[in-house]
Order: structure tokens, then C-alpha cells, then sequence
């Protein structure tokens, strides 16, 4: 029944709570994503998105040679074990190294994968 609510909400243009704590969190972590981009720009890396932001990387920066896959995770996302393991064996394809950026209150915190 929730998911017929949920249809029922977007049909008639009404927001429902749990749709806008979805909206605001995707929002978040996008906004955080492209701090953590324009840091890497900042530095003169090359920065190139991922063609799925849902897949094991957010983007590859490039620079000198060295390649860096990295994912971003703000507020209470998971990151299991099964997202670390797909992200390092994507790294390895790519000849990457992998590093995921946390945000703990308010302060990017980097770890090397």
C-alpha cells in the first residue's frame, strides 16, 4: 500500500515526507560530491564523473599519470564490505588506487581503500 501512496503523491504533485527526506539527502550528497570534486580540480587533477553514480565510484581523477577512483558517502550511508570489495577490484581493472570521502561533522575525511 505505501507504494501505491508513494505513485499516488507524485501523480497528484504532493510531497510525501519520506519523498522529501529522500530529495534533501540526495541533494546533500551531491553538493558534497562537488566539493569533493572542485578540491581535486583545485589541485589540477583531471575530473571525470562516472557514467552510472550509482556504481562503485563517484568519479576517476586523473593526473600525471596516476589514476584515483573515489566515492563519496555523507551522513549515515553504508559503506559494507561488498561496496569496498567492488571498488577495489574495479581500482585493480583500472590500474586505480581507490580512496572513499566521509563527512564527519562536517569535515571531509579521506581513507585510502
Amino acid at each position: 500500500m505505501p507504494r501505491f501512496r508513494t505513485r499516488l503523491a507524485r501523480v497528484l504533485g504532493y510531497e510525501t515526507p519520506l519523498m522529501r527526506r529522500g530529495r534533501l539527502s540526495r541533494s546533500r550528497g551531491l553538493s558534497i560530491e562537488r566539493r569533493v570534486v572542485s578540491r581535486f580540480r583545485d589541485k589540477g587533477w583531471l575530473v571525470k564523473p562516472s557514467k552510472a553514480s550509482r556504481g562503485a565510484y563517484d568519479f576517476l581523477a586523473m593526473r600525471e599519470g596516476r589514476k584515483m577512483l573515489v566515492q563519496v558517502k555523507s551522513g549515515n550511508s553504508p559503506f559494507t564490505r561488498q561496496d569496498r570489495s567492488s571498488l577495489k577490484a574495479v581500482a585493480r581493472q583500472k590500474g586505480a588506487h581507490a580512496i572513499v570521502y566521509r563527512v564527519n561533522q562536517k569535515r571531509l575525511q579521506p581513507h585510502f581503500v
